[in-house]
C-alpha cells in the first residue's frame, strides 16, 4: 500500500471509530459545474436574505482559496446519519424539521471530526473542519467523494441509509486515494418536486430559498407573505415534505447508525406551541439551549407558532391568538398572529 493508501485507511477507519456511518475521498479542486449553478443561482436572487452566500461565494467554488485551505490536496467527507424510529415530531399542532429535534449537529460533529482532523496534524498536514459553517460545498464534495449522490431536492442521498444524514468535511494538504463517484440515480422521479407545499423548486437540484419552507421558517427575518402563510403547514421550524416523499428514505427508514446524540428531546414532549407567543429572550435561551431551534431566534418562533396554529389550531387557541396581535412587543408577530386569528376563525367557520 502506497504511504498515501496507507494514511488514507488510517483516515477511514479514526471516522468510523468517531461514529460516522459513511466516509470517502475527494481531490481538491475548482468545482466549475457547481460554480456556475451557484452564479445564476445568486444572479437570480434565490438567496433571499442570506447576504453570507454571496459574499463567500469565490471560497466555495474551490477550497483551495486562500481563505480556506490555500494548498489544498484532499477533501475528506463524513456522513452521520440522524433519523430514529421513534420520536416526537414537535409541540402539536407544529411539527419541527427530523434534523433538529435532538442536538445541535454543528456542535456534535465538530467535536467529532476533530478527532479525524488529528490525525492529519500529527502526521504535519493542515485540516481544516467545516461542517455547515465554512464556505464549503459540502453535498458537492460528498458526490465526487462517492458517499452519495445529490438527489432532485438538493439533499444528498447516501444509497442504504437515505438523505437523512449529516456531513463533516475535513479540507487539508494531505494527498490521499481518491474515492470513486455514485452516478445520480433519480432517474425520471418527481415525488419530491411535486410534493412542494409552496413550489420552491425552480428546476430539478435548484431551489428558490426565498419560497422555501425551511428558509422561511429558521432563515427569513421579518414577515413572511401571506401568500406562504397557508402552505406553510404545521411547520414551526424546517420541514420534511421533499425528503419524506423520497422512495430512497421510504426505502431506507430509519438507521441503528444514527448518534445517540440526535435522538429526539425530551423537551417536545413538555413544549405547549402556544406558549411560544409568550417567550421572552431569557425563557426561549433556557427551553432551547443546545438545539438548533435557537436559530431562528425568539422573534422567529413566535411568528412561526403563530402561523401554524392559524393553520391547525383549535378554539382554544384564539384567545392566545388575539392577546399576541394586542400585546407583542414585535411587530412581526402581532401581524402573524392578526392573520393567524382571521384565518383559523375561517377555519372554524367552514368547519375545518
Amino acid at each position: 500500500m502506497t504511504p498515501a493508501g496507507a494514511l488514507t485507511e488510517r483516515v477511514r477507519t479514526g471516522a468510523e471509530q468517531a461514529g460516522f456511518a459513511r466516509v470517502g475521498f475527494a481531490e481538491a479542486g475548482r468545482l466549475d459545474e457547481e460554480a456556475a449553478h451557484l452564479d445564476a443561482w445568486l444572479a437570480a436572487g434565490h438567496q433571499g436574505q442570506m447576504s453570507w452566500m454571496e459574499e463567500t461565494a469565490e471560497v466555495r467554488k474551490d477550497p483551495r482559496d486562500p481563505k480556506m485551505v490555500h494548498a489544498a490536496k484532499s477533501v475528506v467527507v463524513m456522513a452521520a446519519p440522524y433519523l430514529h424510529p421513534h420520536g416526537y415530531e414537535g409541540p402539536t399542532p407544529a411539527r419541527v424539521a427530523k434534523y433538529a429535534l435532538g442536538r445541535d449537529y454543528h456542535n456534535v460533529l465538530s467535536k467529532k471530526a476533530r478527532c479525524v482532523a488529528k490525525l492529519l496534524r500529527d502526521v504535519g498536514y493542515t485540516a481544516r473542519i467545516a461542517v455547515d459553517s465554512k464556505p464549503v460545498f459540502e453535498r458537492a464534495w460528498a458526490e465526487r467523494a462517492g458517499v452519495g449522490f445529490v438527489g432532485k431536492n438538493c439533499c444528498l442521498i447516501v444509497p442504504g441509509i437515505g438523505s437523512h444524514v449529516f456531513l463533516a468535511c475535513i479540507v487539508t494538504t494531505a494527498p490521499l486515494e481518491a474515492s470513486t463517484p455514485i452516478a445520480r440515480r433519480c432517474g425520471s422521479c418527481t415525488a419530491c418536486l411535486d410534493a412542494c407545499p409552496t413550489k420552491a423548486f425552480v428546476e430539478e437540484r435548484r431551489l428558490d430559498a426565498r419560497r422555501c419552507i425551511s428558509y422561511l421558517t429558521i432563515e427569513h427575518r421579518g414577515a413572511i407573505p401571506e401568500s406562504l402563510r397557508e402552505p406553510i403547514g404545521p411547520w414551526l421550524f424546517g420541514c420534511d415534505v421533499c425528503q419524506d416523499v423520497c422512495p430512497y428514505n421510504q426505502a431506507a427508514g430509519a438507521t441503528s447508525q444514527s448518534m445517540t446524540a440526535f435522538e429526539p428531546a425530551d423537551r417536545w414532549a413538555e413544549t405547549n406551541v402556544g406558549r411560544l407567543l409568550e417567550m421572552d429572550e431569557d425563557s426561549f435561551r433556557s427551553r432551547f439551549e443546545g438545539s438548533p431551534l435557537k436559530r431562528a431566534r425568539v422573534e422567529g418562533l413566535a411568528r412561526n407558532a403563530a402561523i401554524v396554529l392559524g393553520n391547525r389550531g383549535q378554539r382554544r387557541h384564539l384567545p392566545l391568538l388575539d392577546e399576541a396581535r394586542l400585546q407583542h412587543p414585535s411587530e412581526v408577530v402581532r401581524d402573524a398572529a392578526a392573520w393567524a386569528g382571521r384565518t383559523l376563525k375561517r377555519r372554524l367557520a367552514d368547519g375545518e
